[in-house]
């Protein structure tokens, strides 16, 4: 698929739609499942290029799974034990990369790991040197720092590591999933400045219901006792993440949307983007597991730090180019090495819309509207899955977007361009 246009919408919208599987807890539960005694049933788990490169990677390390059926997947879990010697393809899955690289240390034999060149950009350092000072046998590219990558071959121990999490929260992640299954357990502890930690109560959520308790000495500290855990049943929550471009279009383009399968408890960062939005004006209804979002598209100006849930900013910046006033997002200096580099990817697309825009070291700055309006361009995704879909809400409003990449959401939402089509013709 080359290139899509987007419609624009010539009334309030109202449509109806329900979130897919969470892209973050499916990886997670994929994992634990794999380390489990026994079978475990993923319910409801995210079909999309991502949690696919994830499964497939522990089939690839000798890990029995099944996903012939797309409402259950089924992972037979070894009780610990990772045979390893696979060849793992991580295309651009970064979070793949983090959980599946701390797997494969765990192999008796060594797994060879390697991505897509924009994967092979992504440091893998700050999981290499912790895992290295539990016994792993590592050899990376660019100096320790990158793909392509062996791991496997030595027995883990258990112990105290710190990790460097000011760049992704998933270094932790992927040490704590494999925490409970190391001799001794694990007692993990955050460097300065970590980013993204709802993410890492996610991983403590998903390893907690696999029977694992995660303990918290601090805000920045947590202990994995060593047990021995079995497989179950496992349904995955609905994606905010996959949500938010829905839930953002009525702030948009007016009326209202509902999305159903989205948690009331949720620990998943990306939940905020409900008090965001309420913030701005909205009203944010709930009932039970379905969110009710109307808006007029009038949206006034923000400052918001977004370290905490950063793959919501490109939404959020979308929001800012329909601002009465000028925005900031702060905090998100690892946007820079998401899929594509977020923060420049962003500014330059809100600057072809007509709306000035500046990618600051960790800030992205929206200059107040232009006089002369906004004017439709080609979205450049740089193969970006968030581009695609939070510019493609922009395209409810300015007549003449095109998506240059619109076959990159399969990466998250293979689904997203049907739910989108709801908007539209609602």
């Amino acid at each position: 698929m080359r290139g899509r246009s987007v419609n624009t919408v010539s009334r309030p919208l109202r449509a109806r739609l329900s979130a897919p599987g969470s892209k973050s807890v499916t990886h997670r539960a994929l994992v634990a499942a794999a380390l489990a005694r026994g079978p475990s049933r993923i319910h409801n788990p995210l079909i999309a290029d991502d949690s696919r490169i994830t499964l497939d990677g522990l089939a690839a390390m000798g890990i029995p799974v099944d996903r012939s059926d797309d409402r259950v997947w089924t992972v037979e879990g070894l009780g610990g034990r990772v045979p390893g010697g696979g060849r793992i393809d991580l295309e651009f899955s970064g979070t793949s990369l983090r959980f599946l690289l701390c797997v494969a240390a765990m192999g008796r034999k060594p797994s060879a790991l390697d991505g897509a060149p924009r994967l092979r950009e992504r440091p893998i350092g700050a999981l290499v040197d912790p895992l290295s000072s539990l016994g792993a046998r590592i050899e990376a590219s660019a100096g320790g720092d990158g793909l392509p990558a062996t791991a496997g071959g030595s027995p883990l121990q258990g112990g105290e590591v710190e990790v460097d999490a000011s760049a992704s929260s998933q270094f932790a992640s992927g040490l704590m999933l494999i925490g409970a299954r190391l001799p001794g357990g694990l007692s993990l502890r955050l460097g300065p400045n970590p980013v993204s930690l709802p993410y890492i109560e996610v991983t403590a959520e998903v390893l907690e219901e696999f029977g694992v308790e995660v303990g918290r000495p601090d805000e920045h500290a947590f202990r994995l006792e060593a047990c021995d855990y079995s497989g179950r049943e496992f349904r995955v929550e609905g994606d905010y993440s996959s949500a938010s471009y829905f839930l953002a279009a009525p702030a948009i383009a007016g009326g209202r949307v509902r999305v159903e399968n989205l948690r009331e408890d949720s620990r998943q960062a990306d939940a905020r983007m409900l008090t965001i939005l309420s913030d701005l004006g909205c009203r944010v209804e709930r009932d039970g597991d379905a969110v009710t979002v109307e808006g007029a598209g009038e949206l006034p100006g923000f400052d918001l730090d977004l370290g905490d849930a950063p793959d919501i900013a490109p939404t959020v910046a979308v929001l800012g180019l329909f601002s009465r006033e000028a925005c900031r997002i702060r905090g998100v200096a690892h946007l820079r090495i998401k899929e594509s580099d977020r923060l420049e990817v962003v500014a330059a697309n809100l600057r072809a819309l007509g709306r000035g825009a500046r990618a600051l070291p960790d800030t992205l700055e929206i200059d107040p509207p232009s006089p002369e309006g906004y004017k439709g361009a080609l979205i450049h995704t740089a193969a970006d899955h968030r581009m695609a879909m939070a510019f493609a809400v922009a395209g409810l409003r300015i007549p003449g977007m095109i998506i240059d990449d619109p076959a990159c959401v399969s990466k998250s939402n293979p689904a997203f361009w049907t739910q989108f089509e709801t908007l539209t013709d609602s």
